[in-house]
């Protein structure tokens, strides 16, 4: 049996212990819009902030501040820009943003008990920031991750605490206020930390139950569901793309002969030779029943026809187990500017039960205006005619025109 790149171009799967996660799917790529937005307006605004505070503290400027706000500043709007450009994907901003600013305030709660604990027998207001960090953490990570990440900072922020009061202790200056506002700021941080996870626990399993609704379990692929909402989307933003509907030839016998376990394992098989021929963003989807959807970003109809040649040829070389030797028939369609998505999937299907009709085993491509010639089956640059074939398209013009007039006449 053929052993190939299982599901190659469509779900990228990553088992763990206790989790099953996808990318590339819908809410994923929604997600990731929604997080790009978000760090779009939120890099400048925590740019903005930090040299407000070190406007505010101009005067009387703080030792760190004076030199890890300007950084930190600096970090986020560079950060925005490379976002915006798109030269960095937003999950390293985010990630990059979050250890940089996890740094400053963990500086900062280690150098505020060197004047500001001991003149106002309290921790400062930045101390207000961690409960940010927590929630944070929760959209630069994983939610398993982020429990860890938010446990080493709540760690760090004990060890660091619990040492300085000791340095305040043996100094003489320990206070119970003091005492009591470090232990409030530490539970707080603990209870938020462990609230933040119990919600990103709910979250990652309603994420699981909406992966399933995209999933064909049989196969493993994507599934209609999925290929629908990434077709509308690709369309709406105006990105190029070929689309190949394939069928399996005669595989209602398969099932009558063999049965259906037999049949479900030629679908399984299919899937594994096909998608092997996939790379990148291409895809592979069960459209439903034994016909299959191939997505193309960036490629045009005659390099989707090539690429559906030497799939069918691989599919129809493989010996299946009890059935033997399975073809499919292929139906290649490019997507037009504007063009909706019936009437694509329309183009694809008439190509493909053109392939049907002409032997099966086959490939045909859709002309731009749903027309299917044999010039369209041969890339642009080889547009070259016989004068043969010329003569034969006008003789069958010239024969429709005849058959259409009869008809009429007869009407």
């Amino acid at each position: 049996m053929v052993q190939g790149k299982s599901n190659a171009g469509s779900f990228r799967r990553t088992t763990t212990d206790d989790d099953l996660a996808f990318s590339d799917v819908p809410l994923t790529q929604a997600w990731t819009s929604v997080k790009r937005t978000t760090f779009l307006i939120i890099g400048p605004l925590g740019s903005v902030a930090c040299a407000l505070a070190l406007l505010v503290q101009w005067h009387s400027m703080d030792g760190l501040d004076r030199y890890a706000l300007p950084g930190l500043s600096a970090v986020l709007l560079v950060l925005t820009l490379l976002v915006a450009v798109r030269r960095i994907e937003v999950s390293l901003a985010t990630l990059t943003s979050f250890l940089a600013t996890t740094t400053y305030f963990l500086l900062a709660l280690g150098h505020q008990f060197a004047w500001f604990v001991p003149k106002y027998q309290m921790l400062s207001e930045n101390t207000y920031w961690f409960s940010v960090l927590y929630a944070t953490a929760f959209i630069a990570f994983r939610h398993h991750h982020a429990f860890r990440v938010c446990m080493l900072i709540f760690g760090a922020s004990v060890a660091i605490s619990g040492y300085e009061l000791l340095v305040l202790q043996d100094r003489g200056v320990l206070s119970s206020r003091m005492v009591g506002s470090v232990a409030q700021f530490l539970i707080s941080s603990g209870l938020l930390a462990l609230a933040q996870y119990a919600v990103g626990r709910l979250r990652h399993q309603l994420d699981q139950v909406k992966v399933a609704a995209y999933l064909d379990v049989l196969t493993g692929l994507p599934n209609r569901r999925y290929a629908q909402q990434l077709l509308e989307r690709s369309m709406a933003q105006h990105r190029p793309f070929a689309l190949v509907m394939l069928d399996l030839d005669h595989f209602k016998a398969v099932n009558d002969t063999f049965g259906h376990q037999a049949g479900d394992l030629v679908l399984r098989e299919t899937s594994r030779i096909i998608s092997r021929h996939l790379s990148g963003s291409q895809q592979m989807v069960r459209w439903g029943g034994e016909e299959f959807v191939l997505i193309l970003p960036g490629l045009k109809k005659h390099e989707g026809k090539a690429l559906a040649e030497t799939a069918r040829a691989d599919l129809n070389a493989h010996v299946f187990d009890e059935v033997g030797r399975i073809s499919a028939s292929f139906g290649v369609a490019e997507y037009l500017a504007g063009e909706r998505l019936d009437t694509l999937m329309a183009r694809a299907d008439a190509a493909l039960y053109a392939a049907k009709r002409q032997g099966r085993n086959g490939v045909r491509v859709a002309m731009d205006d749903g027309r299917l010639t044999r010039m369209d089956l041969v890339p642009p640059e080889l547009t070259e005619r016989d004068p043969y074939e010329a003569e034969l398209d006008e003789v069958l013009a010239q024969s429709e025109a005849v058959l259409a007039g009869s008809r009429s006449q007869t009407g």
